[in-house]
């Protein structure tokens, strides 16, 4: 299988491309190592969450698929919801394997916990047929999504149900993908909070979701036609329809690889690329969106979203200083010692035009490396893949989707001028190359979108970042928090 999928980067982007993603799948493996080692749940948090009352009590209905699952792999799913410190909890089988699984049934049986609902199904009606009947069985006001092979964290419905506390109807956590030891993961995906870009790119979302039960049944649920995608395309829907989203960044769901799974090769179910592409498709059309999406190729279910007729509406400029006196309403600054080609003007001038984005930066490359793709809240600011090499995917595929990040550098970026007037100009108090980093932090405070396209990009050096005084002192509690789109577990 790793051979495989090594012939298949090899075949799209050469032998230098391989080596470039084993050193990166070993640097984040070793993250993810670290993360494991360092955050396990002691009996004595364990007992609090378990002595824990709340003064509403909230049923959380974890709904499950099943089909043809191996008894080991069933067994363990059981025992981690079993296991949970949060006892208000329901789960929803709903079983469409055939003959030769009847144990199934018997292991369900043998739990002698009336809150396990079972039904077998009277035929295997696919995973999205299978899953309404799971959420058709729940009468918990949230519902939790898992797999019939993998395994939750014992306090996942103890996070979910303090998460419910503020208000949320959609809830999700980081996730680990494990092979043969649960305790020594494969890979932990530590997610950004919301980005609706990030989900366009890719189901960066997928385990552990829960929502209101009410708000999956005003979307219609499940939808025949997006098997093996039909969780990108439910999440897309939840998430537009959702008031208050929330992410809870920690690992609290286990996905296990195995032969059979998409975890292990998306190859296995080559249809989850045609139905991905057309879950991001069908949500840009109900969102009255410009904009069309496609898969960087035929094995990675990761998209480009191409928005707009690709007409040059934006003025060029080549520093902040210069921008009084304009009237345009998009506006790329590109400074005069970066290399700009006219690709990177329509890329840019496609994703400002979105009425959600408040700023869109290039990535800045020289000599085969990337000087900088967006800027990371790290001991200050620091550029996010300094010195990685131009060949690389990124941390979960980043570098092939535009995604959101803290700020941008002044080097290539665009902007509206509405926006920017809108907070009073740029702050004429700070160095020139800390006024649109300040004027970042200002436009997402006001809800606008910060955006990294990868495939606009620039030529040219991204030098380190001295921040002054005066910006230390505006901007020291957010200064202070890790970042919510790079993690420091990762940057860290």
């Amino acid at each position: 299988m790793l051979l495989k999928k090594a012939e298949r980067v090899i075949k799209e982007k050469g032998i230098s491309a391989l080596k470039i993603k084993v050193v990166n799948r070993l640097k984040y493996k070793a993250a993810s190592l670290k993360y494991a080692y360092t955050h396990k749940l002691l009996p004595i948090e364990i007992a609090k969450q378990r002595e824990r009352k709340y003064k509403v009590p909230v049923k959380i209905s974890i709904c499950v698929p099943v089909y043809n699952v191996d008894k080991k792999y069933f067994r363990e799913m059981l025992e981690s919801v079993l296991s949970q410190t949060y006892s208000n909890w329901q789960l929803c089988l709903a079983d469409g394997s055939t003959e030769e699984f009847s144990y199934i049934s018997k292991m369900v049986e043998d739990c002698h916990d009336n809150r396990i609902k079972y039904k077998k199904l009277i035929s295997n009606q696919g995973i999205v047929g299978n899953s309404n009947a799971a959420v058709e069985l729940a009468d918990g006001e949230y519902i939790a999504l898992l797999d019939n092979d993998d395994v939750l964290a014992p306090d996942a419905l103890f996070e979910i149900r303090k998460a419910i506390d503020t208000g949320a109807d959609f809830i999700y956590t980081d996730e680990a993908s494990f092979s043969k030891n649960i305790n020594s993961p494969d890979i932990i995906h530590f997610k950004s909070d919301f980005s609706i870009y990030n989900l366009r790119g890719n189901n960066y979302i997928c385990h552990l979701s829960a929502f209101r039960k009410s708000l999956f049944t005003s979307v219609g649920g499940f939808r025949l036609g997006y098997d093996g995608s039909q969780d990108h395309d439910l999440i897309l829907r939840l998430c537009e329809n959702a008031r208050k989203i929330h992410h809870i960044p920690k690992v609290l769901y286990n996905w296990r690889v195995h032969g059979g799974s998409v975890a292990s090769d998306i190859s296995i179910k080559p249809y989850c690329i045609v139905t991905g592409v057309r879950a991001v498709n069908s949500h840009l059309k109900r969102l009255f969106i410009d904009g069309s999406c496609k898969s960087i190729n035929e094995t990675t279910p990761v998209y480009k979203v191409t928005y707009g007729k690709g007409n040059n509406k934006a003025t060029l400029i080549n520093d902040i200083s210069d921008f009084d006196g304009i009237t345009s309403e998009y506006i790329i600054v590109a400074r005069k010692d970066i290399e700009v080609k006219e690709n990177v003007i329509s890329e840019l001038s496609r994703y400002i035009q979105q009425s959600d984005v408040g700023v869109v930066g290039s990535v800045i490359v020289k000599n085969y490396k990337i000087q900088s793709a967006g800027l990371v809240i790290k001991n200050g600011l620091v550029h996010c893949y300094k010195n990685e090499n131009i060949l690389s995917d990124g941390y979960m595929h980043t570098l092939n989707y535009a995604h959101s990040v803290s700020a941008v550098g002044n080097y290539v970026f665009a902007i509206k001028k509405s926006l920017v007037d809108k907070v009073g100009g740029f702050d004429k108090n700070l160095p020139e190359n800390e006024k649109i980093i300040d004027m970042c932090f200002r436009l997402r405070d006001k809800g606008y979108d910060i955006i990294v396209d990868p495939y606009a990009k620039a030529v040219g050096k991204a030098e380190n970042i001295n921040l002054s005084d005066e910006f230390k002192e505006k901007w020291k509690n957010k200064l202070s928090e890790d970042d919510k789109f790079m993690r420091k577990e990762i940057y860290g």
